[in-house]
């Protein structure tokens, strides 16, 4: 489409917002699953699906009600900055915590809980980023853009956001195997700090 100039930096600026949540939403999901198995087993995958389902209900309401008090463009701010945060205290946490679950749990019965817990919120954690931050970059995007400029930009939005997918998971999630490292976690922080440059953008 043809843009006037402050229209294309706005759109630019967009699809970069949205490069950064779906490059690492598309690195986090597959890290969900392996960190998970490493954390907990490959067996329980199953019952992880289906308890993180049933706690999104409640925390879609909490996000719906939150939403109702403050504004969109804040959201911007504070689900990013929670993400952002969260990521990198869970590269903290899992890479301490990194051992086969055997290992673990011949160490402590409360060792070997609290890893298995912390791989089901690590679970349930990826899967709300994957629905509420996607969700929340649209409707900000639909209530800053009026209706012809946004048939002339989304398209350009989303081109650049695929972007972010392509690109994040093969640079990042593939980078701690190419430095020769056991652990996820560097990948983690990198997504963790990519998260919160949400923000200024």
């Amino acid at each position: 489409g043809t843009f006037e100039k402050e229209e294309f930096k706005k759109f630019l600026r967009m699809g970069s917002i949205f490069a950064l949540i779906i490059g690492v939403y598309w690195t986090l999901r597959p890290l969900k699953d392996s960190i998970f198995m490493q954390l907990v087993d490959k067996m329980y995958l199953p019952y992880a699906k289906s308890i993180s389902v049933l706690a999104l209900l409640p925390l879609v309401m909490f996000y719906t009600k939150l939403l109702g008090r403050t504004s969109r463009e804040k959201m911007l701010v504070i689900l990013p900055a929670f993400y952002g945060i969260s990521i990198l205290c869970f590269s903290i946490l899992i890479g301490a915590s990194q051992a086969s679950p055997e290992e673990i749990a011949s160490r402590s019965l409360i060792l070997f809980v609290a890893t298995q817990v912390l791989g089901y919120i690590w679970y349930m954690f990826v899967e709300s980023f994957g629905s509420l931050v996607v969700a929340l970059f649209w409707a900000f995007a639909t209530d800053t853009t009026e209706a012809p400029s946004a048939k002339r930009g989304f398209p350009l939005v989303v081109a650049i956001g695929q972007m972010g997918g392509i690109l994040f998971p093969y640079t990042i999630g593939g980078l701690p195997h190419r430095l020769g490292l056991e652990t996820d976690t560097l990948s983690m922080a990198i997504l963790g700090g990519l998260c919160l440059t949400i923000i200024p953008l």
